[in-house]
């Protein structure tokens, strides 16, 4: 009985070594680094055609060699998916399409042209491809990690290395779920307000409650809440009064038609997106970086399309754009 009782003891510190051995996934070469690389950006698509169109498309190739396991393939499928979820077209042309030329965002290593690697940045999953050669030296990361580098194949173009599996899931079921939502959400947030305006509440309510639509937005907030143990009181606080703001208090004068309360509320639900993003009303400024001015300035594109001014949400309290620090 002693014995058993040694080797279990022996088992168990082994597990708790092994536990604190294993290290957390890196992001380099700064903690912010995997969400201010460019993933998408604003284009003109779908063009030689009456239907050509300004919209969010693909800026990344995700490049995988064809000898990478199948469980890396499936991260790197994950990956795409969320980039599909956040962009509005794969941003191409008939004439691309009638040529069988391959779409963003993902693409075998082999077929990575020198076209694509002078217009995309570049995701470069795992080690099995041809270009891994190429950015090894450049590479600090140590086990599981994401590393940016500036330049890496082309002058002006960034590749983010992707390890293995572990930190390709993150980057698809985390990162980039997060910022698919995010972006999806603002942008129909932005949209709400101009709908207001126009006395359209029967669009706007769909908006607030489109899967694809300010719902998106909450996402973040929601997985925010529950890591509540890393956020501080004033900030879970702001947390959830926001949902209370935008899923309770707008919807219900959206459907009374108050357009003057509509846009009190609307805009007490921006003041405490200001409270994390910029740091507003006691609450430390949660964001530690400044976005990306091609994505996040999409929503200046749905302000003009829809005839009004920065000014119409950008005022008093809220007059403070994101684009500094």
């Amino acid at each position: 009985m002693k014995k058993i009782s040694v080797i279990l003891l022996a088992c168990i510190l082994l597990m708790t070594v092994s536990a604190k051995a294993e290290k957390k996934l890196q992001i380099l070469p700064s903690p912010v680094s995997d969400r201010t690389f460019q993933y998408v950006k604003i284009s003109e698509t779908f063009m030689g055609t009456p239907l050509a169109i300004e919209a969010v498309v693909p800026h990344a190739l995700f490049v995988i060699g064809a000898e990478e396991s199948a469980d890396l393939f499936l991260q790197t499928a994950g990956m795409a998916y969320m980039i599909g979820q956040w962009t509005q077209d794969p941003g191409t042309s008939v004439q691309k399409i009638k040529q069988n030329d391959n779409l963003a965002p993902v693409t075998l290593d082999k077929d990575l042209t020198e076209e694509d690697i002078k217009e995309f940045n570049i995701v470069l999953v795992g080690t099995k491809n041809i270009f891994y050669q190429k950015i090894k030296d450049k590479l600090t990361g140590d086990g599981s990690f994401i590393q940016v580098i500036k330049d890496g194949l082309a002058p002006g173009r960034d590749v983010l290395f992707v390890s293995d599996k572990k930190s390709a899931f993150y980057l698809a079921n985390k990162r980039l779920y997060f910022k698919s939502g995010a972006y999806k959400g603002f942008f129909n947030f932005v949209k709400i307000r101009l709908l207001i305006e126009q006395d359209n509440y029967e669009e706007a309510l769909f908006s607030l409650d489109n899967p694809e639509g300010v719902r998106g937005c909450g996402k973040p907030v929601i997985l925010a809440i529950g890591h509540k143990e890393n956020l501080s009181p004033d900030m879970l606080a702001v947390a959830r009064k926001r949902n209370k703001i935008v899923f309770k208090d707008l919807r219900q004068e959206l459907i009374s038609r108050n357009k003057a309360k509509a846009i009190e509320v609307w805009r007490s639900a921006m003041e405490t997106c200001y409270a994390c993003h910029q740091g507003k009303g006691g609450v430390e400024k949660y964001r530690k970086y400044t976005p990306n001015k091609g994505e996040h300035s999409y929503h200046q594109v749905i302000v003009k399309k829809l005839g009004f001014e920065c000014s119409t949400c950008h005022s008093g309290t809220t007059s403070r754009v994101g684009y500094d620090r």
